[in-house]
């Protein structure tokens, strides 16, 4: 195929003939021509622009689908770009030349105005109904973020609060397991996903698209769009806090969360060996890069609780969230011990804060209250 933007215009238009019903039934009112209505090219790099009206998650990945396996071999460097058809994508640029002709002059001098009216200065959106955003991370996989984020997320919801969790790990996406909720989410009639609600929480997982044993191999664009559209596209109502679980490590994820919404704090989750500790260093330094504050460090795997006597025992090293504190001047927010019972809570989806008067719900909340009042704190600064 030659990389002619005509001819690859025509080539995805033409696979109207070739759809699916799923893929043709969710086209709504716009055919799949409508829908295909340019591309454009810059630097050897082609972006097939595509109206997303009344689409979902679902049907956006299908349609990227079909498109890639029909024109992949033969393009490498290409992607979708997804657009609402009633916003006209020039409207920004057109926006600062806006002033009249008798102050054309001035208009040099007036363009940076006009876009800051545009946008706010911190260049974030925020997600609609949402009072307080918390990012869950960890600087390496294995040391329980998750289940932090799931048993903090309803130890704030046992504290009255209106409570969402967003599963944000892409790569391996476990919330619905622990909260043993597996059903396709909805679409309202404003083609917002309606997040499904499991113990009081709503909840968004990227697990809800994906088959359990499928590989998700995606770069960096997809993984930021996937995420906007959580951030976004989610009708969430009306909530005091969501907990965003964010994949491990420093990557595209992290970096999309930071500069797409206005994060309230991060929660750092870091286990007491060394090898941990280093890494949770490394997400303590992104967020503070980011201008994002850290509210705390839980330390989770603490100590063994040994089941047979209760004797509790310090297998991965003591004192390692303490000295992290020290260091970075950030409050240690608790310690979770390394139980059996946490573990098989989490593969039944039934989180132990959901057990009155256990010892594990009676940790979470005090983590919770502490969460809250250094997030409330950190908001009064910023006023």
């Amino acid at each position: 195929m030659t990389k002619n933007k005509k001819l690859i215009l025509d080539t995805v238009q033409e696979l109207e003939t070739v759809l699916s019903f799923d893929v043709q039934k969710s086209l709504g009112d716009f055919t799949w021509k409508e829908r295909a209505h340019a591309v454009e090219e810059e630097a050897g790099n082609y972006k097939i622009r595509f109206y997303s009206d009344g689409l979902n998650l679902t049907a956006k990945s299908a349609i990227e689908t079909v498109i890639k396996n029909s024109i992949g071999k033969d393009i490498e460097n290409f992607s979708v770009y997804f657009e609402r058809k009633e916003k006209a994508p020039t409207q920004p640029q057109k926006q600062p030349n806006t002033p009249s002709p008798n102050h054309e002059q001035h208009q040099h001098t007036q363009q940076p105005a006009q876009k800051a009216e545009m946008r706010a200065p911190s260049g974030k959106k925020p997600i609609s109904g949402v009072k307080r955003i918390i990012a869950v991370a960890s600087g390496k996989g294995g040391v329980g973020k998750s289940t932090v984020s799931v048993n903090l997320s309803l130890a704030l919801f046992n504290q009255g609060y209106k409570v969402g969790i967003l599963d944000a790990d892409i790569y391996g996406p476990s919330v619905p397991t622990m909260l043993n909720i597996h059903k396709d989410p909805l679409v309202n009639e404003n083609n917002k996903i309606i997040p499904p609600e499991a113990f009081g929480l709503k909840v968004m997982s990227f697990g809800f698209f994906a088959p359990e044993e499928t590989a998700v191999i995606w770069r960096g664009p997809m993984i930021m769009k996937a995420l906007q559209q959580f951030f976004w596209d989610v009708d969430w109502g009306e909530l005091d806090f969501l907990i965003i679980d964010l994949p491990p490590g420093t990557g595209d994820a992290q970096l999309t969360l930071v500069q797409s919404i206005p994060i309230t704090g991060a929660v750092i989750v870091t286990t007491p060996q060394n090898v941990a500790l280093l890494d949770a260093v490394k997400g303590i330094a992104m967020f503070r890069k980011t201008d994002v504050p850290i509210i705390g460090v839980v330390e989770n795997m603490s100590t063994f609780s040994c089941p047979a006597c209760g004797t509790e025992t310090h297998i991965f090293g003591s004192g390692g969230a303490d000295r992290v504190s020290e260091k970075f001047e950030v409050p240690v927010l608790g310690h979770i011990p390394l139980i059996q019972e946490i573990r098989s809570a989490g593969d039944l989806g039934e989180p132990l804060t959901t057990l009155p008067k256990h010892d594990v719900r009676i940790r979470f909340a005090e983590i919770a209250e502490k969460v809250v009042k250094n997030a409330l704190t950190m908001e009064s600064k910023n006023k």
